[in-house]
């Protein structure tokens, strides 16, 4: 029972409360910066690393203009990073047709414009493709125009292609197209003080003859570095800058504690303790000092060694009892009487030798020490200084 209730003071006193307090607050606090470093990090990999492969559709606008034309967004979402560098490519969908095998090579021009789309960029836009002479207030970033031929086969190998094929492009018409990529530009980059293109241009300079299916704008980041690390490992790299986050928001939270303790003169347990034990120590030397003052008012005899003489500790004698001083003076023996009032004769119960008993008896006084005492106080308190008789 006694252990129980042991346990129980020692878990309820107050430095086991303010041990379980900073630890819940310990606790708590590196939660909540550990679930902020996770969501910190996840927006910082969203931010940083970019998609690695972005198409995004042209839709071709046919007889607005000598060639067919289309405008891409490039912001919805977003498609570009600076300091990132970039493979663009147009890629064409179009059958074997007799026209398009008969074309030949024809141009594919892209224009990287700072504007978004809009009503105003396309209107501008048609306008571009009539005239070929400026996109009026639009910013041109980067402009790119290089050639394109529908690959050739040989008449012969086609036919016995189809031949053996023929039941395969029966069920699946689209078979039969063709699939052209045009690169425009390679490892193109932005840095931080240049704008980034927020639409595209793309002409198909081949003449509204030209048969196309579909037509897609493509972006394929060539990554290195940081960014690689973060695209192609991302649960270890999404850990690891987790922990360095948190480890960095714990270290900032104990620098700005230390700061705040600092500033507001906070004081901690061992402090206080050392106030309280500071004024239990000054309270006990008070308590001393005034029981010393108070025993001051009293004589004190203190022991001696061999045949030394006594100390003695005289008080100041208040003026009130001066005069009845006086008359105890008044009533001292003479030399050779016996002081009753200093010692006293006791013997035992057998009739023994008595023997003198010494007021001062356990403090080592002699019978010399209590002749000096005697010579003191028969000292007179007149004006007139008398010697005192002596044994």
């Amino acid at each position: 029972m006694e252990m129980l209730e042991d346990t129980v003071r020692a878990a309820t006193s107050k430095p086991v409360q303010r041990a379980a307090i900073n630890t819940a607050l310990l606790v708590s606090g590196a939660g909540t910066l550990f679930c902020l470093a996770a969501i910190a990090t996840g927006l910082f990999f969203q931010n940083f690393v970019p998609d690695q492969f972005v198409k995004t559709p042209v839709h071709l606008q046919y007889g607005s203009g000598p060639n067919p034309y289309g405008v891409a967004s490039l912001t919805r979402p977003p498609m570009i990073k600076t300091q990132q560098e970039y493979d663009v490519s147009v890629i064409i969908s179009m059958p074997r047709s007799p026209a398009n095998v008969e074309r030949g090579n024809f141009m594919v021009t892209l224009y990287l414009l700072g504007s978004e789309d809009s009503g105003k960029l396309e209107a501008d836009a048609r306008i571009f493709a009539n005239t070929h002479d400026q996109f009026g207030a639009h910013e041109v970033i980067f402009s790119s125009r290089r050639p394109a031929l529908v690959p050739y086969i040989d008449p012969i190998v086609s036919v016995a292609k189809r031949l053996v094929l023929l039941l395969y492009h029966l069920l699946v018409p689209s078979s039969q197209a063709c699939k052209m990529t045009v690169a425009l530009a390679e490892r193109l980059a932005f840095s931080k003080s240049s704008s980034l293109p927020a639409s595209a241009y793309v002409e198909i300079e081949a003449g509204q003859d030209i048969q196309i299916y579909s037509a897609a704008l493509t972006m394929t980041a060539q990554l290195r570095g940081l960014r690689w690390l973060m695209f192609y490992y991302r649960l270890p790299t999404y850990m690891a800058f987790t922990a360095v986050f948190w480890a960095c928001e714990v270290m900032f939270m104990s620098l700005a504690w230390a700061i705040w303790i600092a500033a507001t003169g906070f004081k901690g347990p061992k402090s206080s303790r050392a106030r309280k034990d500071g004024r239990a120590l000054g309270g006990n030397q008070a308590d001393d000092e005034g029981s010393k003052d108070e025993s001051s008012d009293y004589p004190y005899n203190f022991p001696t060694y061999g045949r030394q003489l006594p100390l003695k500790h005289e008080p100041e004698v208040k003026a009130e009892y001066e005069e009845e001083r006086g008359r105890q003076l008044a009533d001292i023996p003479a030399a050779g009487a016996e002081a009753d009032d200093e010692d006293e004769l006791y013997g035992d119960d057998d009739g023994d030798e008595k023997r003198r008993y010494d007021s001062g008896l356990g403090t080592s006084y002699s019978e010399r020490g209590g002749e000096s005492i005697r010579r003191r106080l028969s000292r007179p308190t007149s004006g007139h200084e008398e010697d005192a008789p002596r044994r």
